[in-house]
């Protein structure tokens, strides 16, 4: 048809998707604005959070998004956080953008912030030494062993307060 688009056209993908990635999944999950869930999830696939989630998430790729909440812990391969996340954060690249408001610890092996997010807590390059529950990829194998614990009391738009900088061997 001439008139049809193509639906990467209309809604980008924030991160690479689990097809991307050589993952045969369908579309991704949802949770709505006006959905709140006590629970923990867990998929192998692409999870988007618009709404609350009282519990753990852990998936391939994970996108909190403009009025999305996880009060607890994120597992994924791929984070993308335009919401809050009040917990820790375990992922191969974790990105955390312009609005966003990350409370808790972040272990990632790459990681971006945005000039404008606030994030409390501290941040670890690196990884854990198995991978997370439930998921079948290489998440854990190939990180690295944590190399500099950064720990900030806030981080705002202009400044860093930076509390402790441990290297460890």
């Amino acid at each position: 048809m001439i008139f049809k688009r193509k639906s990467a056209e209309r809604h980008p993908s924030p991160a690479p998707t689990g097809q991307q990635q050589g993952h045969t999944s369908a579309e991704p999950s949802y949770i709505g604005q006006d959905t709140r869930i006590q629970g923990n999830i867990v998929t192998q696939s692409e999870i988007h959070i618009d709404g609350t989630l009282e519990g753990s998430v852990q998936a391939h790729t994970c996108l909190i998004d403009l009025n999305g909440e996880v009060h607890g812990s994120v597992s994924a391969d791929y984070v993308v956080v335009r919401g809050r996340v009040l917990g820790p954060i375990t992922a191969k690249q974790v990105t955390i953008q312009k609005g966003a408001h990350v409370e808790g610890e972040v272990i990632h092996e790459g990681l971006s912030i945005e000039h404008g997010a606030y994030v409390m807590g501290s941040i670890t390059q690196g990884g854990p030494s198995s991978p997370p529950q439930g998921l079948n990829s290489s998440f854990g194998n190939s990180l690295f062993q944590p190399r500099t614990l950064l720990q900030a009391e806030e981080f705002e738009p202009e400044e860093i307060k930076v509390l402790h900088l441990n290297s460890q061997k």
